[in-house]
């Protein structure tokens, strides 16, 4: 991990506490947060890293001690201790058990940010690329076009099989590189269908920009289905959490500013996202920027809007028998408190054999940017899940957030299971068409 160069001319560690750096910056106080934490080590159980690495130092009370540590000038930065804390996936998990509700994801990203302007933590060359590429989704689409050419022509099969890319600092992002499709453009509106139930905003964000477009399409018809219009405004971007987390919180704040901006001219009754990674972000502008950051509209993940004006006479759409795994992710279950969301919506489908996929409360590695920081714990993080797939044996994996099913489509095809990853509003438009052509006008 390079995160512990220090700049030139910087001052020394002794000169400048990290509760300085904070106090500058407006933001909560990091030893009022951290006193709430009575170390009773119920979080424990429930952190991935601890399970993984059974290290009391890479659990949430230790690095609410370390975090303590720093805000209050007894430690400084140093390369195990900064370790410890990038080691962190900001899952959560940790939050929903705690009974004196210590808020850990916000601790963790003030002291991020605080470690940021001090110079302390400085990020990996491949997460630099990528947190700048995002926040300028015109330039993020020209390298995508870039790379499906590269991929498309036979450049990449060159590249990885002449050995090109070995040492090169870029070499473990590109081989997390899915395979690009071709961008989809969309409207600025799509009218309802039938009678006028409301009207919502899509979110699309920087990444599924480019990669859900068959995610956003499958929205937009069942929406429009169902009565609703669609506003998508091309003003807005990526959501902020890469940079929330990573602790770049200005550009967080100046790009949830810019959402705010293109979602509030609108007459909105909701504002849907189709990854609940962004879901959480959105969800939270409010308590992490202030009350005049918060969306227009009631933001709500896709399947959870759906779930609640999916019709009765839905009943008759059915699938052939089909038996899926439902991956949950850490957003959906820790941040926006709502599991069930998914089980709900797809269990109306007859014919779909639904499970949970094993080991649901526990982080699949992916956690925005921890596949490329961290890869050895992210990839040991996902093979637990690939193996409870190789042991379940679905036809199809479900999940709704677009980090976590890139990251475990690439852990099933290195192991070579031939099973789909699949977003739930793909699966339902899909039913809906093949409905459709077998249900006489």
């Amino acid at each position: 991990m390079q995160i512990l160069a220090r700049k030139p001319g910087m001052p020394s560690p002794t000169s400048i506490s990290l509760n300085d750096i904070l106090s500058l910056s407006d933001s909560h106080d990091i030893l009022a947060a951290a006193d709430r934490c009575v170390m009773c080590g119920l979080c424990l159980p429930h952190c991935p890293t601890y399970r993984l690495l059974r290290n009391e130092a890479d659990s949430p009370r230790g690095r609410i001690a370390l975090m303590q540590a720093l805000a209050d000038g007894k430690l400084q930065p140093s390369a195990p201790l900064l370790e410890h804390l990038d080691r962190c996936l900001a899952c959560r998990a940790c939050e929903r058990m705690c009974p004196s509700k210590v808020e850990y994801g916000k601790l963790i990203d003030i002291t991020r940010s605080g470690l940021r302007h001090e110079g302390s933590l400085k990020p990996p060359r491949q997460l630099r690329l990528l947190l700048r590429s995002v926040t300028d989704i015109a330039r993020l689409k020209r390298i995508a076009m870039a790379l499906r050419t590269y991929q498309r022509s036979g450049l990449q099969w060159l590249a990885r099989r002449s050995g090109l890319l070995k040492g090169l600092d870029l070499e473990s992002l590109e081989t997390l590189l899915p395979a690009i499709p071709e961008t989809r453009r969309f409207h600025s509106h799509y009218p309802a269908q039938g009678m006028h139930r409301g009207s919502v905003g899509l979110f699309i964000g920087c990444i599924g920009s480019i990669m859900e477009g068959e995610i956003h399409t499958a929205t937009i018809e069942l929406l429009t289905r169902l009565g609703f219009e669609v506003h998508i405004p091309s003003t807005q971007g990526c959501c902020g959490s890469l940079h929330q987390h990573n602790g770049e919180t200005d550009t967080a704040r100046r790009l949830a500013a810019r959402n705010h901006q293109a979602f509030a001219g609108l007459e909105l009754d909701a504002i849907i996202s189709t990854a609940s990674g962004c879901a959480a972000q959105l969800f939270e502008y409010g308590s992490l920027y202030g009350g005049e950051l918060t969306l227009p509209a009631p933001l709500l993940e896709v399947c959870d809007f759906l779930q609640q004006y999916w019709p009765e006479e839905a009943a008759t759409l059915k699938v052939q028998h089909l038996r899926a795994a439902l991956h949950l992710p850490c957003s959906q279950r820790n941040v926006l408190r709502r599991p069930d969301a998914m089980q709900q919506l797809l269990s109306r489908i007859p014919g779909l054999e639904l499970e949970p996929l094993e080991g649901n409360d526990q982080c699949c590695g992916a956690a925005g940017s921890y596949m490329l920081t961290q890869p050895d714990n992210a990839a040991a993080l996902r093979q637990l899940k690939v193996s409870a797939v190789a042991q379940q044996r679905p036809q199809l994996l479900l999940s709704n957030n677009i980090g976590c099913a890139l990251h475990l489509a690439g852990g099933l095809k290195e192991q070579g299971i031939d099973i789909e990853v699949m977003h739930p509003v793909v699966l339902l438009a899909k039913s809906l068409q093949e409905h459709s052509r077998r249900t006489p006008a």
